[in-house]
């Protein structure tokens, strides 16, 4: 009788592991069953407005769609059983749902970390990623929110960037409180190019020139190989000897 080779027998259960792994996934509670009791974020009534948008295609091949349904799935199953035991572990959660988010499953990566945030209201990378699922879901109130509290905790330089980003494209009638934003960064961070050319550019769109070359030129001097730095330094000069600005 001829005997099967070693090596093609765990070829074969590598692919039933992967198929049973799809099947759970396919075989999954839908959305709506992610962590009972979570408000869609930025929606404190608890109800989809229908500007949310709760899905986006990340554009995967149907291949890597596959393996990321059997990561969920397992990654499903750890929480679940740590659930099922009573026992609670955020390290798990986190990382189901930063998957539904690569997935492009906004809403469900949301309420994930918002389940994260409902013992565990401080946690920095919970509320930075609930916060980039809120941007591109469209709920710019829950987004703000969510930055505005990380920045008070454990802010990065992004952080700040994406706040300020955030209030300028959304909430208008906030602008003036981008320069305390900013000012509150460079001194909890420091000075960067980054907060520096932004504090700049607010400036510069108030006509307010004097100040917004003042932050150009320490940013230059902190990073003399940035071009779009010398470039626009030169442009508000310009304008400045045009007779622009106030």
């Amino acid at each position: 009788m001829k005997s099967f080779n070693p090596k093609w027998i765990k070829v074969i259960a590598a692919a039933l592991a992967i198929l049973i792994l799809v099947a759970l996934w396919f075989l999954k509670p839908s959305p709506a069953s992610a962590p009972n009791g979570t408000k869609v974020p930025g929606n404190e009534s608890g109800t989809i407005d229908a500007s949310i948008q709760s899905v986006v295609d990340r554009g995967m091949t149907p291949e890597q769609e596959t393996t990321l349904a059997g990561k969920i799935a397992a990654a499903e199953k750890i929480v679940g059983d740590n659930e099922a035991a009573g026992t609670r572990d955020i390290s798990m959660i986190l990382p189901l749902a930063n998957l539904y988010y690569q997935a492009g499953e906004l809403e469900t990566a949301a309420k994930w970390y918002n389940d994260i945030l409902r013992t565990n209201p401080n946690d920095p990378p919970a509320l930075e990623n609930l916060a980039q699922a809120q941007i591109e879901m469209g709920a710019w109130n829950g987004a703000k929110a969510s930055l505005e509290k990380v920045a008070d905790l454990e802010a990065y330089e992004p952080t700040y960037l994406k706040l300020v980003d955030l209030i300028a494209e959304h909430f208008p009638d906030e602008n003036a409180r981008i320069q305390t934003i900013l000012e509150s960064a460079i001194a909890n961070l420091g000075q960067t190019p980054g907060l520096l050319t932004a504090l700049g550019d607010w400036y510069a769109a108030r006509g307010k020139l004097d100040e917004a070359i003042s932050h150009y030129e320490v940013a230059r001097v902190l990073s003399p190989k940035d071009t779009s730095i010398v470039e626009t330094l030169a442009k508000l000069k310009a304008e400045r000897a045009a007779g622009k600005g106030k």
